[in-house]
């Protein structure tokens, strides 16, 4: 009892148009009927079945002297047919390897022909190999020395090799170590190649890691025309620049600020440090992403404001010298030169870093770069401690156990120009800190917003004759805002 079956053939249409991505029809139009059983078997095409690939290279292994090495391919082409006594036409593309060389001959004829005439290279010093299909395994930890009833001795090629064989009844055809083995390591690794797959996982020596095929690692794809994590070859994208990411470059003056187009960071898009970057076991999720490039918008921000702070303090120098200099007479004969007061310039710098950890760190680097002497920091990073600096001293008011901190005074290590002395007052806080610097005394403030008690202390404080009090208040003024639709606290 035979039963019919409608069969669709689906035809897949791919429609393609300057600017617009490709769209797929499926057209389900077409209909046979057929007759069989139930279960009705798939059909291959057998032309369209993928078969195995040999490796038809081969392979001219040079010492690291040899002349040869220092010939390009056209050359080596050219070599190679006058020792073999070939024609250059049999010999293909040439690549160059660590070993040597590798030919791809033309055709398999070809192939035949140069391996049969191989021995004409032999004098000159190179040899010549054909490829091999080796199956690659990776032994790790394997030990450098066993000790035997004659002592310790060392693990040499031939002692691997007999273990090997001793242990998966399979001699090795090749063996050598892998990666980056130090002399005095009491472990090593080696790579070890059969000509054909051995049984199962062993171990060498009764200690060494278990035996693990090698699977070389696919290089993670990047883009380098839209610098992003995706294989180039499809990318219809705009270009962008690797060093800022815009799409809109100007080669005749480039002062953009260095930042990283996928997660926004301070580095070039494709360096190893983005948060965004895929790894082998997988990419980022939606979700991870959002925060990584919120984490790289903070940190973007931050380093614009240290630059403005920047530029702000070289305003601030280049105007204190013209008055200085303007200011400058003649001293009179009378007075002794040696008794004249110096001028001492203090340079300090004050910002808030919103307890980024980052943030503050760019702030302490761009103020050792720009020697300030003083760095006022409200908010600080802070977990049970805060970050230190070798070239500046750190001081912290005390607001009471489990108190944070919300104001800290960095002061440069300079004793022969700069005398600092801490001042702390009768009531805890960890929003005031006082300290004197020579006979300047600087106030760095932290107000929260919504606590109009927070300025109490600072309305009711009575400074001295060279004070500078200054600080986050939270504080918001129509003569600097004007579209401000709030208010906090006072200040």
């Amino acid at each position: 009892m035979t039963k019919k079956i409608a069969v669709v053939t689906p035809q897949i249409v791919l429609m393609a148009r300057k600017g617009v991505k490709k769209a797929r029809i499926v057209n389900c139009n077409n209909t046979q009927v057929s007759t069989g059983n139930k279960n009705v078997s798939r059909v291959f095409d057998k032309d369209n079945s993928s078969k195995p690939v040999s490796d038809k290279r081969l392979f001219v292994r040079l010492p690291q002297e040899h002349e040869w090495r220092k010939l390009s391919p056209a050359g080596i082409r050219e070599v190679v047919a006058k020792k073999l006594a070939i024609s250059p036409t049999l010999i293909g593309r040439i690549k160059p390897l660590n070993s040597g060389f590798a030919p791809s001959p033309c055709s398999t004829e070809a192939r035949d022909k140069i391996l049969n005439a191989g021995n004409g290279v032999f004098l000159s010093g190179a040899k010549l190999e054909a490829a091999t299909n080796w199956v690659s395994v990776l032994i790790s930890t394997a030990p450098a020395y066993i000790r035997k009833e004659q002592g310790v001795v060392e693990v040499s090629n031939t002692m691997l090799a007999d273990e090997v064989e001793r242990v998966c009844s399979v001699r090795p055809a090749h063996l050598k170590l892998y990666g980056r083995n130090k002399a005095e390591a009491p472990h090593l690794t080696w790579m070890v190649f059969f000509s054909k797959a051995p049984r199962g996982s062993f171990k060498v020596f009764d200690e060494s890691g278990v035996a693990r095929p090698f699977k070389k690692q696919q290089p993670l794809e990047f883009c380098k025309r839209c610098n992003d994590h995706h294989p180039t070859k499809k990318c219809s994208r705009a270009l962008s620049c690797g060093n800022c990411g815009s799409t809109n470059l100007s080669k005749d003056l480039y002062m953009a600020v260095t930042k990283c187009r996928n997660c926004g960071g301070l580095h070039r898009s494709d360096s190893r440090r983005c948060l965004a970057r895929p790894t082998r076991s997988g990419a980022p999720t939606k979700e991870q992403l959002k925060t990584y490039r919120q984490a790289g918008e903070r940190e973007f921000h931050a380093l614009l404001r240290a630059k403005v702070a920047e530029e702000f303090v070289a305003t601030a120098e280049s105007t204190n010298d013209n008055v200085l200099s303007s200011q400058v007479t003649q001293p009179q004969s009378n007075i002794d030169n040696s008794l004249a007061p110096s001028f001492n310039v203090i340079n300090f710098l004050s910002i808030n870093v919103g307890r980024g950890s980052a943030s503050q760190d760019i702030a302490m680097a761009r103020t050792c770069e720009l020697k300030i002497d003083i760095l006022l920091i409200q908010e600080p990073w802070w977990s049970s401690r805060t970050k230190t600096h070798p070239y500046y001293d750190l001081y912290l008011p005390f607001g009471g156990e489990n108190i944070r901190p919300r104001a800290a005074i960095y002061v440069r290590k300079d004793p022969k120009r700069i005398i600092v002395k801490q001042v702390y007052p009768l009531s805890l806080t960890g929003d005031y800190c006082w300290v004197g610097v020579n006979d300047i005394m600087f106030l760095n403030i932290y107000k929260a917003p919504h606590d109009s008690t927070a300025v109490q202390p600072l309305l009711a404080w009575t400074p001295t004759s060279k004070t500078v009090a200054i600080g986050d208040f939270n504080s918001i003024y129509w003569a600097w805002q004007p579209c401000a639709n709030s208010f906090y606290g006072q200040g």
